[in-house]
């Protein structure tokens, strides 16, 4: 029996030194990035493509990346085979300008449409609200959707008219410009919304998704959104017959 007890200490010591032995040739464990999935050049690097692993730091290569945001909108600077590690030089913003983009800036109100929720790279949804004022209604239209973000700007200050019921007073508006790339026709939306819109929002779409929205047609010409229906013409008086 005590021949036993001995004999299990010397395989748990043995054993002991051994994970040690191990221990001490690979090192401590570090943060990393592999990718769980391959991604084609321009492709989206969030948390849908990147798992986090823990490997020994001796085989990490010097250009591995230990701490990376998924949400910052980044995309891929080349093509990545599924199970590499992230490295400098594989991510980078999204490229500012396709053939056939323009780059258009539009105010928007700090507080509804950006309250810092939005950074350069994510794509939303631009809303505007135009007044009918044949009717004193008001119609919502989704202008252009799965717009890109190319830059958010500092805060402005500027004067903007408001109704208190009493007529039509001047306040501060605190804005952000906000910087997209869009087609022609959806750049010629965006400042149309601008222009005569009571008011333009912007919804954040879901990192690594894009949005279902379809931009109406019509945004273009307010006649065609309140259409009134027409009046249906008299009956024409039937002549008099005379005896």
């Amino acid at each position: 029996m005590a021949l036993a007890v001995v004999g299990a200490i010397a395989v748990f010591v043995s054993v002991f030194g051994y994970v040690r032995s191990v221990s001490r040739e690979v090192g401590p464990l570090v943060t990393a990035y592999k990718f769980s999935q391959a991604v084609p050049r321009l492709g989206a690097i969030d948390g849908a493509t990147l798992e986090q692993v823990k490997i020994p730091e001796r085989w990490l290569p010097e250009a591995a990346i230990q701490s990376f945001d998924t949400t910052r909108g980044l995309v891929a600077t080349r093509d990545i085979a599924q199970g590499s590690l992230l490295q400098q030089g594989m991510a980078g913003p999204p490229p500012e300008l396709r053939p056939g983009q323009r780059e258009i800036a539009i105010l928007i109100n700090a507080e509804t449409g950006v309250a810092g929720r939005i950074n350069p790279g994510d794509l939303v949804d631009i809303y505007a609200t135009f007044a009918d004022t044949q009717n004193k209604s008001a119609v919502s239209r989704v202008v252009v959707a799965n717009a890109q973000v190319l830059a958010i700007g500092t805060l402005q200050q500027v004067d903007g008219e408001t109704d208190t019921g009493n007529g039509p007073r001047y306040r501060q508006n605190d804005v952000v410009p906000v910087t997209f790339a869009l087609s022609i026709q959806e750049s010629l939306r965006v400042a149309y919304a601008e222009s005569f819109g009571v008011k333009v929002r912007l919804a954040l779409i879901a990192p690594g998704t894009r949005s279902a929205a379809n931009p109406a047609t019509d945004v273009l010409d307010q006649k065609t959104m309140f259409t009134a229906p027409k009046a249906k013409p008299s009956p024409t008086p039937s002549p008099k017959r005379t005896r």
